[in-house]
């Protein structure tokens, strides 16, 4: 359950910063950290 929402938030990450999105990559990197911390 987990490992997919991840992998679903890093997919998002990659595609946002593929669009020069920096700030929405940032934000999806530190809630994958979130999550991972949990």
């Amino acid at each position: 359950e987990r490992e997919s929402i991840i992998k679903e938030l890093k997919k998002q990450m990659l595609a946002a910063a593929k669009n020069l999105e920096f700030e929405e990559a940032a934000r999806l990197r530190d809630e994958i950290a979130r999550i991972k911390a949990m």
